[in-house]
């Protein structure tokens, strides 16, 4: 059964530059670099009919994974995250997938961005899935706490990215 996950940011930005910074190719290549996988890498940034797709992929190190989780694989997991990004309304939503290549785990939801007092909120909402019997709803419960914790630093990142 999928686990299901929930974040929320608030930035000091109103939602187009928000989203004008988080689908810059530079941005992104400073983000990944600053939240700690391993060979990150932007696939893509393409705009086509008014959708923004961003697709990332970096490595986690199996010695940081739950010893659960690592004896499930061989080697450094890969995971390739994809972003559709459009305008909805005053701000923007995207859908976004996230597949670990090796490991029978994914994440699919939406992400918004919208306008708040002082700024704009990043609302982030999916569900992890890992279909492995018996030990699947641990190791989903163990994918939302990274995801959550990755998304918080990525969070940082975008906030100092803004106020500089």
């Amino acid at each position: 059964m999928p686990t299901p996950m929930s974040s929320t940011f608030e930035f000091p930005a109103p939602p187009d530059r928000v989203f004008a910074l988080m689908t810059d190719r530079a941005f992104l290549e400073g983000r990944l670099t600053q939240t700690g996988g391993q060979d990150p890498e932007v696939v893509s940034v393409d705009t086509a009919d008014g959708v923004t797709t961003l697709v990332t992929r970096e490595a986690i190190p199996a010695s940081v994974l739950p010893s659960m989780v690592s004896a499930m694989i061989n080697g450094d997991p890969v995971t390739e995250r994809t972003e559709r990004w459009r305008a909805e309304g005053d701000g923007y939503a995207a859908d976004f997938g996230v597949v670990v290549k090796g490991a029978p785990a994914s994440m699919k939801g939406t992400m918004t961005i919208a306008p708040a007092p002082g700024g704009s909120t990043l609302t982030v909402a999916g569900t992890a899935t890992v279909p492995v019997p018996l030990f699947g709803g641990k190791i989903e419960s163990i994918v939302v706490e990274r995801v959550q914790t990755l998304l918080e630093r990525e969070a940082q990142y975008t906030a100092r990215s803004l106020q500089a």
